[in-house]
């Protein structure tokens, strides 16, 4: 048995119906079997042309007439085949028609009927008539039964109109497996009460059943139940009837029917006949093999009991090694049904047989538990109904099987070639699935030398499948040549694929290219050796028979319209027919034909030249070799290239003029060469006006399209002032870039932390790229043992794939445990919830997709942390995850997801959307869709917001409202302030259009209120990686520039703030900066600075906040240093945000502290795992004769002059100046002391 094609019947052109073991012994009943069509009788033979008359007959019957085709093909000379045949002209049938239905029951297939007789190649209407006759035929049979009325099956009214629509379609396209199971199921139902003539013709439905679905476990299990059928009927042998289930009672056969049925039936036929071939031609459909094996495995130990022999168990034996060393679902029945053999049989030898068994077929057993998880997810898809998902499980399935060694024969081409029928099986009719089975199949023919495929057998199947494909009969005809079966053969082949008419249906790129493909063959059979004058004859009548049936096919679709192929492959064929006969001025004539439909392509012009170039080559080689004598001069290729330099329409004359140059230099003599250059130089002339006024025109009409989008602006309608008023403003956050597509929350301009967030809808309805698709790679783990941890939870999904994170949280009440998983894709997920239902350390685990579960919200309050986020959604259910951006790359970010245990929570959560949480704020709480990206709009985003620089101080708002009104309808105007309520020297001003914005540029660099201006449209500001917010203008004692790091080179420096003078006008020092600032480490890098600020003001009023998400930490400047100390006591060591653990430092932490790392990923081959969670800082070890420089070693302590041990040096860039006061530093005993201190002196 070959696994390409399970039981191909034919070697060369897989003919329809070629002998199988066994079959002769049904000779006998061959003249029993009237009914059937004598076309059977050639199986090489075109199947039968059927097309539906569009007249309904008065009597209301479906369909009237049948026109059919019968006997073999008309006796054609060679000569007719070269030819493109067109459709065969049928002789009208008569059949009997369903005259019991009633107008309504007969209205769609009419409708149907009328429509296949002007369209008969279109497979779905075919499918439908099908399935619209079945189903009444069906219900009208039932309701006589329910009735009490027995329906006669042999009526000539209930069935002609259904068999002829079957045969209709069978005629043109393979039936595929689900329409071969209904037409059989009742053809079956009718013969079990018919005789065994008409018993015995459903023989024949299976064997053509069986050959077009060569791995449909489906048709091989019912065809070898009906063979059982017929045997019981004839011999009542009740083992059998035991053995098997589903069988049918067979009635209606008389004595002598019974007598012809044992003789032709019977248990050996039976067994190795039917049931063998099924069991092999499934083999290797590791999902459903069993459903053969099993029963044919009982029939064989029946039949080893019957007839017990040493050979017997030898051949039995050698039955179950086979099933044990071939991947398949039931592998460890198997083994236990072999075990129980070898109990019986070999008793004497059972331990050392199974122990040996075992460990040999080890591997076997592993190889399908590692396709385990596919095996799920294509039986998951086949569930849903969604084709084109089963389709692309089955692709991910190859792609894996394909990337397997074949060196060290992991790859196992009988079960990628398994796939592929499995997957055609489901949708026979995908012409690319076919033709990605046949590639595969060609690469191991002839880049792996692989002998034991049929691929001609294959081909057959795929164009009865797809028959409107031209490629796929191109690939047929090209390998029936390769394979040198008979000119007859490929002739037939070619002729099948012409002459029904379903090809052209395909469009004229399919007929095209068969045609292409046939011509090929016609002219490498005319030159190849042996061949004579006929062959060359019959080649150069095909092809140009091919071209002029084409140009009428072409005119007769599209009229006088019809250019022919863009690529003149047909004609390239007849000019390489006439190359290849030396005959160069009729190659010639033919290129110079085709100038009037192709000379506008360079393209056509310089496959001219390469032509002229490779005969001159040929003619002066020739010449040289006859008589010694100079080459002449490619004259003939030359006129080629300055003939298309006349052309005023080519497409690209400059590549023409690189040609024509290059040619001349090589192989042109001065002369020639001077008068080209005077052409080019002409051309080139012409070609620059062209270019110029083309550049005119495209400018021309970028400005009208310009010009039309901005009327089209123009005419929308504004966005609410409300809305508007919050998104024009000039410093944006970029769109969310990291786990979804979801607009990023706003905040609006100045220091208001209640300001709303705005989430617009989708402006577009194509997903974006993911990079990360959470949602659905994540699965939701339950019932695990309390004690377990997350290293042990991770080792065991780690075979599903990669990692991205894990969330393990302990359920108090019932005492166990609950993981959240993400994993790099879903394909990874759908892998992990393989593992439902399995034991996890004495505990069985639930495992689901966490799919539908997330919520997406924003517009909370700026100081909302997990646990208001729990308070308010908690109400909907059990929240397993809560999840805050990263603030690293951009502060501004106000968002997080929620998810819920179940969708139906979730769902019922977005119930909050719109609730208002704050005087300003409306929440937003919507489903996550990671594949959709929603777009900002506002007067930013719309390029209707100008930024004006350079402003006189005392500006008000209405002052420049009203100098910037006259250019049009202005929508907001704002001016920042600092903290003291003084202009910034800037503002930003919206229009209602962006055309009024545009026009409010002549402003620009012009005088107002004595200063000169900058106008410019407003652009969205870069992300921030750190936010400063300053709280408070006046402070206690003094005011100072407090230390906002900036990092430069590496460098640590101080930056002012732009405070006013302190009342006193003294300016505080560094040091008294420095005795108020508190260094915080080991902040969530998802905290922003509101939520530190809430927690840092129960200390103390602050003035200011250093937000540094990138280096883990913020920087918190108090008013005093005695808040200061409260706040370092305080801070040290409080886990209030996200349960981490915050510690009080000192600069040089800060900026030695790297950014957070998260998603430690955990998959398939990685090592051992070293902890999920990152130390808060890197682990410094002491090292002999390291410098201290404030890291501590084990060397000598250096420190400034006049400094105690334990104080530093200050540094100057601390100070903002070189002679700054110097200060000690203050731990955090020093606070405490501190603080104490003040308290008792209080």
């Amino acid at each position: 048995m070959r696994p390409a094609t399970g039981n191909a019947p034919h070697a060369g052109l897989a003919a329809r119906q070629g002998s199988t073991p066994g079959m002769d012994a049904l000779a006998d009943l061959a003249s029993m079997q009237q009914h059937q069509q004598t076309t059977r009788a050639n199986a090489g033979a075109l199947r039968n042309t059927e097309i539906y008359d569009s007249q309904a007959s008065p009597n209301g019957a479906v369909l009237q007439n049948l026109q059919v085709v019968h006997g073999p093909l008309p006796g054609r000379a060679s000569l007719d085949h070269t030819v493109a045949d067109g459709p065969l002209q049928p002789a009208t049938t008569r059949i009997s028609t369903a005259r019991t239905l009633s107008e309504d029951e007969s209205q769609d297939p009419k409708n149907l009927a009328a429509h296949l007789a002007s369209n008969p190649s279109d497979y779905e209407s075919h499918s439908k008539l099908i399935g619209l006759l079945r189903s009444t035929f069906r219900s009208r049979s039932q309701g006589s039964s329910s009735r009490g009325i027995q329906a006669d099956p042999r009526d000539p009214e209930l069935l002609p109109d259904l068999r002829s629509a079957r045969e209709a379609m069978d005629a043109r396209f393979s039936l595929g497996e689900e329409l071969w199971i209904e037409r059989i199921e009742d053809e079956e139902a009718l013969a079990t009460m018919l005789s065994l003539n008409e018993s015995s013709a459903v023989v024949d439905l299976y064997e053509r059943a069986v050959q077009e679905e060569v791995v449909s476990t489906k048709l091989w299990l019912r065809f070898a139940q009906w063979m059982t059928s017929l045997y019981v009927a004839a011999t009542q042998d009740a083992l059998a009837r035991e053995a098997v289930q589903s069988l049918h009672e067979v009635q209606g056969w008389s004595d002598e029917d019974k007598l012809v049925a044992g003789e032709v039936y019977n248990w050996r036929v039976l067994i190795d006949v039917y049931w063998a071939r099924g069991v092999n031609a499934t083999k290797w459909r590791i999902d459903q093999s069993h459903l053969l094996w099993d029963p044919y495995t009982t029939l064989l130990l029946q039949d080893l009991e019957r007839s017990p022999s040493t050979e017997g168990v030898a051949r039995m034996k050698a039955h179950f090694l086979d099933r044990l060393r071939t991947p398949h679902a039931t592998w460890d029945q198997t083994f236990q049904m072999f075990s129980t053999f070898i109990s019986r049989y070999e008793d004497h030898s059972y331990e050392k047989t199974m122990e040996t068994v075992n460990k040999e077929c080890a591997t076997t057993k592993a190889a399908y538990g590692a396709r385990e998880m596919f095996e799920f997810a294509l039986t998951k898809a086949h569930g849903s109904g969604d084709k084109t998902t089963e389709l692309r499980t089955f692709n991910e399935y190859i792609e894996w099987e394909t990337s397997q060694n074949r060196r060290k024969n992991v790859f196992m081409f009988e079960l990628v070639d398994n796939l592929y029928q499995r997957a055609l099986l489901g949708s026979p009719a995908n012409a690319g699935w076919w033709e990605a089975y046949v590639m595969f199949l060609k690469e191991e023919i002839f880049s792996y030398s692989r002998r034991d495929v049929e691929l001609l057998a294959v081909l057959d199947r795929s164009t009865r499948h797809c028959p409107w494909s031209g490629s796929l009969w191109s690939h047929y005809l090209i390998a029936a040549e390769n394979h040198r079966i008979p000119w007859a053969e490929i002739e037939q082949v070619k002729h099948k694929a012409t002459s029904t008419g379903v090809l052209d249906a395909g469009g004229l790129e399919e007929v095209l290219q068969v045609h292409v493909a046939w011509c090929d063959i016609l002219r490498r059979r005319a030159f190849r050796e042996g061949s004579g004058e006929d062959e060359r004859d019959h080649a150069e009548m095909g092809i140009r028979s091919a071209i002029e049936n084409m140009q009428r096919l072409g005119e007769s679709k599209y009229g006088q319209e019809y250019q022919g192929d863009p690529n003149y492959r047909l004609e390239r064929n007849y000019i390489e027919y006439w190359t290849q006969s030396h005959n160069w001025r009729t190659a010639r004539d033919s290129w110079k034909s085709l100038v009037p439909s192709r000379g506008k392509s360079y393209d056509f012009w310089l496959r001219y030249y390469q032509w002229e170039m490779s005969v001159w080559r040929e003619i002066s080689w020739n010449e040289n070799a006859a008589n010694g004598t100079s080459s002449p001069k490619p004259r003939e290729a030359t006129r080629v290239l300055r003939t298309a330099l006349k052309r005023p329409n080519l497409d690209w004359p400059e590549r023409i003029i690189q040609e024509l140059r290059e040619h001349c230099r090589f192989y042109e003599d001065p002369i020639e060469l001077q008068s080209v250059c005077v052409q080019i130089w002409k051309t080139g002339k012409v070609l620059q006006k062209k270019r110029e006024h083309e550049a005119i025109e495209a400018w021309e009409a970028a400005q009208g399209q310009a010009t039309q989008h901005v009327q089209h602006l123009n005419a929308e309608t504004s966005i609410d002032s409300t809305v508007s008023s919050m998104t024009t403003k000039r410093k944006r956050e970029n769109e969310i870039n990291e786990l979804h597509g979801e607009a990023a929350p706003k905040k609006t301009r100045g220091n208001d932390d209640n300001a709303p967030t705005i989430v617009e809808e989708a402006t577009s309805s194509v997903p974006s790229k993911l990079r990360r698709d959470r949602e659905n790679a994540t699965v939701i783990v339950k019932n695990l043992p309390q004690a377990t941890s997350e290293t042990r939870v991770r080792q065991f999904f780690r075979d599903c794939g990669s990692i991205n994170s894990l969330l393990l949280n302990v359920d108090e009440v019932s005492c166990t445990s609950k993981a959240t998983i993400e994993f790099q894709s879903r394909d990874e997920a759908l892998a992990a919830e393989t593992k439902d239902k399995k034991d996890f350390d004495g505990r069985e685990m639930e495992v689901r997709l966490g799919s539908g579960s997330t919520i997406f919200t924003t517009n909370f309050p700026p100081e909302a942390d997990e646990n208001w986020i729990r308070a308010k959604f908690g109400m909907y259910g059990e929240i397993v995850d809560i999840r805050f951006p990263s603030l690293k790359y951009d502060t501004h970010r106000r968002f997080c997801y929620v998810q819920f245990s179940t969708a139906d929570e979730a769902q019922k959560a977005t119930q909050l959307n719109g609730q208002a949480v704050g005087a300003k704020l409306k929440l937003v709480a919507k489903m996550s869709d990671p594949s959709q990206r929603h777009d900002r709009v506002g007067a930013l985003e719309e390029g209707r917001e100008i930024h004006v620089v350079n402003l006189h101080w005392d500006v008000t708002e209405k002052e420049l409202a009203s100098a910037f009104s006259r250019y049009g309808r202005i929508e907001k105007t704002r001016i920042p302030t600092d903290v003291s309520g003084k202009s910034k020297g800037y503002a930003f001003v919206s229009f209602k259009s962006k055309k009024e914005a545009d026009a409010a540029l002549d402003l620009d660099k012009t005088k107002f209120m004595g200063r000169t201006m900058t106008v410019e449209i407003a652009t969205k500001a870069p992300t921030k990686r750190q936010a400063t917010t300053i709280l408070r203008n006046n402070v206690r004692s003094s005011h100072s520039p407090s230390p906002d790091v900036q990092m430069t080179n590496g460098d640590q420096s101080a930056v002012g703030s732009p405070h006013a003078s302190a009342p006193d006008g003294v300016k505080p020092s560094s040091a008294e900066i420095k005795a108020r600032t508190v260094i915080l480490l080991n902040v969530p890098d998802t905290v922003n600075d509101a939520r530190i600020r809430a927690l840092a003001e129960r200390y103390g009023p602050l003035v200011k906040i250093v937000l540094r998400p990138d280096h883990q930490g913020a920087i918190l400047e108090f008013s005093n240093v005695t808040d200061a100390g409260k706040a370092a006591l305080g801070l040290d060591g409080d886990e209030s945000l996200s349960g981490r653990t915050l510690r009080v430092g000192e600069m040089r932490e800060l900026l030695n502290q790297q950014p957070e790392k998260k998603n430690e990923k955990l998959g398939p081959g990685s090592g051992k795992h070293t902890g999920a969670l990152q130390s808060a800082m890197p682990v410094r070890r002491p090292m002999l004769g390291a410098k201290r420089g404030g890291r501590g070693g084990l060397g000598p302590t250096f420190r400034a002059p006049g400094k105690k041990l334990g104080e530093e040096a200050e540094d100057p860039a601390m100070n903002g100046e070189a002679n700054a006061e110097e200060a000690s530093h203050k731990s955090n005993a020093d606070f405490k002391a501190l603080y104490l201190g003040q308290k008792k002196d209080a």
